[in-house]
C-alpha cells in the first residue's frame, strides 16, 4: 500500500493554493454566512467579527478570514469517497466554527492580542466576552450539523466524531499550558500533545466527510489517522513560523511562543541534541522572562541549529499522511489532490 503512494510525485507548495483549498470556497463561504447568527446580538457581532466579515463597529469589511482548509477536507472526503459535497456542507461548516472556537480560546489563553493582522475578540471586548463567543460559536456548530433533515444519520455520526476530537482538543490545550516553561519535555510528550491539540480536528475533519459520504467505520478511521499526522504537520510548521516565520505573512507577532516559553517543535527537537551546556543554559532562559532573554533564547536555538533541524520534518509527516490513506478507497487523482495539499501544508509560509 505504502509503495503504490510514495511513488506519487508530491509537489512543493504554489501560489495559489492547492485547487482542493479552493474548489468550493464560495459554497463554504456561503454556507458559514447563513449559519452565523445574526450580527445584531452582540455574540453575532464577536462572531462575524471573528470571522473577518466586520469591522469592531459592525461595519462590512473584507478581512482576511483563515485558510478554510479543514471544511474544504470535509467535502474533499466526501467527494473523493464517491459521495456529494453539497450533502456535506453542514459538516464542513460545523468543522470550521468548531475550529474557530478553538481559535478566540487559544487566543484568550496566551495572550495574543493579533490574528490575521487584527485585533483579536478579546482584545476588543474583554476575556470574559471572548469565552463567550467561542462558547456560542461551539454551540452554533452543533446546531448546524444536527438540525433535522435529511442524512440525519449520518449527520450524527459525523456529529460523534467532531465532538470526540472537541475533547481531545480540550485536552492537548491542557497539555500544552502544562508544558509551558518545561524545555527538557520529551519528543514524545510534545508529539501526543500536538497530535490532540491540531491533529484531532483535522483527523475528524476528514472522517466526517467520510461518514457523511456513507463509509463504514473502518474506512472513517483510516481517514481520521490520515487527518491526525496532516495536523501534525502543520502544528510542526506553525512551530517553525511561529519562531523564524515572516510577521507580515502569519499575521503573528514572532516572540509570542518564545514569551510564553511555549514547548514547540523546535525546543524539543535543539533539547535533544543540545551539549549539556547548552541544555543548561536553555533551562536558565526558560526560566527568565524578559525581552532580553527571548532574544537570546532566539539565539541559542539558531546556534543549536534549530531552523534547519526542524525544516524538513513536517514534509515527512505530510508523506506519512499521504500513506495513511489506503489506495484501495479513492481514486490515483484524489489521491494526488490530497498529496499537494499535504505538500502545501508542510511548506506553507503563513
Amino acid at each position: 500500500m505504502a509503495e503504490r503512494v510514495l511513488d506519487l510525485p508530491l509537489i512543493a507548495e504554489a501560489e495559489p493554493p492547492p485547487a482542493v483549498l479552493t474548489r468550493h470556497r464560495d459554497s463554504i463561504e456561503r454556507a458559514l454566512r447563513r449559519a452565523a447568527l445574526p450580527a445584531q446580538s452582540h455574540l453575532g457581532r464577536m462572531g462575524a467579527y471573528h470571522m473577518g466579515w466586520i469591522d469592531a463597529a459592525g461595519h462590512r469589511t473584507d478581512a482576511p478570514s483563515g485558510k478554510r482548509m479543514r471544511p474544504a477536507l470535509v467535502l474533499w472526503a466526501c467527494e473523493a469517497l464517491g459521495g456529494d459535497p453539497e450533502s456535506a456542507l453542514p459538516a464542513a461548516v460545523a468543522v470550521e466554527l468548531v475550529h474557530n472556537f478553538t481559535l478566540i480560546h487559544d487566543d484568550i489563553q496566551d495572550g495574543d492580542r493579533q490574528r490575521r493582522h487584527r485585533d483579536t475578540v478579546w482584545a476588543i471586548w474583554g476575556a470574559a466576552q471572548g469565552i463567550n463567543a467561542g462558547d456560542g460559536i461551539f454551540a452554533l456548530a452543533l446546531q448546524t450539523l444536527l438540525v433535522p433533515g435529511a442524512d440525519a444519520d449520518r449527520r450524527m455520526r459525523a456529529a460523534y466524531a467532531l465532538t470526540r476530537a472537541v475533547v481531545e482538543v480540550v485536552e492537548g490545550q491542557c497539555q500544552d499550558l502544562a508544558l509551558e516553561g518545561s524545555p527538557a519535555a520529551s519528543t514524545a510528550s510534545y508529539l501526543g500533545m500536538a497530535t490532540a491539540k491540531t491533529g484531532a480536528l483535522l483527523g475528524a475533519s476528514l472522517a466526517a466527510g467520510a461518514l457523511i459520504a456513507g463509509v463504514d467505520d473502518e474506512c472513517a478511521r483510516r481517514f481520521d489517522a490520515a487527518g491526525r499526522l496532516l495536523g501534525l504537520a502543520f502544528q510542526v510548521r506553525d512551530d517553525w513560523l511561529g519562531t523564524w516565520g515572516d510577521v507580515e505573512l502569519t499575521g503573528k507577532a514572532r516572540d509570542s511562543d518564545l514569551r510564553r516559553r511555549k514547548v514547540t517543535y523546535p525546543i524539543v527537537a535543539a533539547y535533544e541534541i543540545a551539549t549539556e551546556d547548552q541544555r543548561r543554559e536553555l533551562r536558565h532562559l526558560f526560566g527568565e522572562r524578559d525581552a532580553a532573554s527571548d532574544e537570546q533564547l532566539r539565539i541559542l536555538l539558531d546556534r543549536c541549529g534549530g531552523a534547519s533541524l526542524t525544516a524538513d520534518s513536517p514534509l515527512v509527516l505530510a508523506r506519512d499522511a499521504v500513506a495513511a490513506i489506503d489506495p484501495s478507497d479513492v481514486s490515483r487523482q484524489s489521491l494526488q489532490e490530497f498529496a499537494e495539499v499535504a505538500v502545501h501544508v508542510a511548506e506553507r509560509v503563513r
